[in-house]
């Protein structure tokens, strides 16, 4: 191996770890509807008000496409970075079928966790990648706010070290949206 590419392997172990740590405390679930740790346990008769079964009728069927829901949460964070001064992140291949991949698993076994960031730089030959998830009934933009009232988000967010962005958003069997934003620079 070459001396290159000997350091840029070194880089990557480096940035894994340091990324793991920050993506370990990204998690937000904004549901706003309650949840129980075994989603198949409910109790056998539970009595809503008209206003939270309007509620629970809305999202069983998200109110716009997946595109455009997607193409919203890259809008809204290239927003909150241009007002900070940093530049637009683009969508990359790898690193879109990434996150849509990650969404769709999670929406469709009723999970909620950060996939290894290990892989993930692996997979996409890339020295830097952080990953911000969200769920529940929002728009893009309130997520997004969400993100960056959140200091683990808003430092993924807003770092410097990623060039491009792959956003998936899945709804779940409740039609909430699943959402997968991952953060990459190759």
């Amino acid at each position: 191996m070459n001396a290159n590419r000997v350091l840029r392997r070194a880089q990557k172990s480096v940035v894994a770890a340091v990324v793991a740590v920050v993506t370990a405390t990204c998690l937000v679930a904004t549901a706003p509807t309650t949840t129980s740790a075994a989603p198949k346990e409910r109790p056998a008769k539970v009595k809503e008000s008209p206003a939270i079964s309007l509620v629970t009728a809305s999202t069983r069927s998200p109110y716009m496409a997946t595109s455009t829901y997607e193409s919203g949460v890259q809008y809204w964070v290239n927003r909150k970075r241009a007002a900070h001064g940093l530049r637009a992140l683009r969508l990359a291949s790898c690193t879109d079928a990434a996150a849509e991949r990650w969404a769709s698993y999670l929406a469709s076994n009723n999970l909620f966790y950060h996939q290894s960031m290990t892989k993930l730089l692996y997979k996409c030959d890339a020295y830097y990648a952080g990953e911000t998830l969200g769920r529940g009934s929002i728009s893009p933009h309130t997520l997004v706010n969400m993100w960056m009232n959140s200091t683990p988000h808003r430092h993924v967010l807003l770092s410097r070290s990623p060039r491009r962005i792959g956003v998936g958003a899945v709804p779940n069997a409740r039609g909430e949206w699943v959402v997968a934003a991952e953060f990459m620079r190759f």
